[in-house]
């Protein structure tokens, strides 16, 4: 991915179902209908409301074609909320409350992909960030990169994440024929069988020299207590060291974001919001009970453009208390919290902003993100070297290296991707990278990290060995 686009401020948010926030909760209240309304004492609003009633009325019994009242009600639903212009803040009909109770239970049923809008085209393509490993996407060839070109023969050029998300989730056993477009505008189609798809929130390793690597993905019930088995297991095996991964994390559960900060916090504010909501304003502060890895453990975070919401709010509380240094781009901005609510009779429900929240020094990261310590993005092409990493993958040689080669020797690799990259002009880490991935899809596995690639994660190694991060 290019490194611009990371760096790009507008990004719009990793997702794998509907929306992607900081959520307080899921919230049952019943809106009050306007004959209701009327009793109250606010004449002004009865008014109103009677007003708003009689247009509903007017239009549904005089319009030239019948009318569907939900679809009047759904319509001015969206219109209030699109009159806050907050572009958080909105009506969700059915289907994407629907999907946003997956982003709280991480689970849904779907064909298994990180997708993300990358840049400020409208009238551009959602681009895969990563086919979660062993489900429909991933077993079928989709890579990192390809652009969700069509869905169902529809095409998907100017959709948004949540909207090419909700055509591709659906009910189990249900197929849907995908087009992507991949490097050298080569299109690739694939009919995939949707299936239920876990999130793999949490990916973790030990790695070299007794670092531990974690790779947090979004915030659902499920994260913090993977969380704290992966860190147990790390501490059982000696850990010296811990690198957070949250690159590409689009945030999630408010609570699951504090909670996992707290795992390596043991004192002070984690997090703090403000509201004109007295409620709402709060603070939440680290327990010490919680803890499972004190400061003599070093501790490094990787961040991106692509690390939002409830990520942000885990890598400010890190960097602030000094537990951790940041490696990476700035991260997305996303400061505010939002509370979902069902709408009563109306089908549906709607999310609906109630605070902005600051990191433990103060400083609100909404539309600003927050800076990492040491600056550095992920290894890029040239044009040139990208038209002959297309031509390359047009080869379809690294596929049929695979097929025959199903278990090769570390020098049997090298002898491919060096001949490879001398041949067709791409530089040898793009290469094995792409090796690595199709030889790791051969087999349905997940790669947890890649040093051979990730040069973000390679600079976290360094900034970890220079010793533990003093408190600032």
């Amino acid at each position: 991915m290019k490194e611009e686009r990371n760096m790009n401020r507008k990004t719009e948010r990793l997702i794998w179902a509907g929306v992607s926030t900081v959520l307080i909760g899921l919230v049952v209240v019943m809106l009050f209908a306007p004959t209701v309304l009327a009793q109250s004492n606010n004449s002004d609003r009865a008014a109103l409301f009677s007003s708003f009633e009689s247009v509903f009325s007017y239009i549904e019994r005089n319009f030239v074609e019948e009318v569907d009242p939900d679809v009047l009600i759904q319509g001015a639903m969206r219109g209030m909320f699109q009159s806050l212009d907050d572009r958080y803040s909105a009506f969700l009909p059915p289907r994407e409350m629907e999907s946003l109770s997956d982003v709280t239970t991480g689970a849904f049923g779907g064909v298994g992909m990180y997708i993300s809008r990358t840049d400020d085209d409208e009238d551009g393509f959602v681009e895969v960030v990563e086919p979660i490993p062993g489900t429909p996407a991933f077993r079928a060839g989709v890579r990192i990169g390809d652009e969700i070109y069509e869905i169902d023969g529809v095409s998907a050029q100017g959709l948004s994440t949540e909207e090419v998300a909700n055509r591709l989730r659906g009910v189990e056993g249900t197929t849907v024929e995908l087009v992507v477009r991949r490097a050298g505008n080569r299109l690739e189609t694939y009919e995939l069988t949707r299936a239920r798809v876990e999130v793999p929130t949490v990916r973790a390793e030990m790695m070299q020299d007794g670092v531990g690597y974690m790779r947090v993905q979004s915030f659902t019930p499920f994260t913090v207590p993977r969380m704290r088995d992966a860190l147990q297991e790390f501490i059982a095996e000696g850990v010296e060291g811990i690198i957070l991964d949250l690159r590409g994390n689009s945030g999630g559960l408010l609570r699951a974001a504090v909670d996992a900060a707290d795992l390596f916090i043991s004192d002070g504010i984690i997090v703090g919001t403000t509201s004109r909501i007295p409620r709402e304003s709060t603070e939440f502060r680290a327990r010490s009970a919680t803890t499972l890895l004190g400061r003599d453990v070093p501790m490094v975070a990787l961040v991106d453009g692509a690390s939002a919401s409830g990520a942000e709010i885990l890598a400010g509380a890190l960097q602030d208390s000094g537990r951790a240094q940041l490696v990476g781009l700035r991260t997305f901005g996303k400061g505010s919290v939002q509370q979902v609510q069902t709408a009563g009779a109306i089908p549906g429900g709607f999310r609906l902003t109630l605070s902005r929240y600051y990191t433990p020094s103060g400083a609100y990261i909404d539309e600003r993100g927050v800076d990492p310590d040491v600056e550095i993005g992920p290894a890029t092409m040239t044009d040139d070297e990208r038209a002959n990493y297309a031509e390359m993958l047009g080869s379809r040689r690294v596929e049929r290296f695979v097929e025959q080669h199903r278990s090769p020797a570390e020098q049997q690799i090298s002898s491919f991707v060096s001949d490879l990259a001398g041949e067709f002009g791409v530089p040898e880490r793009f290469v094995r990278r792409f090796v690595t991935e199709e030889l790791a899809r051969a087999e349905n596995q997940a790669i947890i990290y890649d040093l051979d690639f990730d040069v973000m994660l390679e600079e976290a190694l360094r900034v970890l060995r220079r010793g533990p991060v003093s408190v600032r």
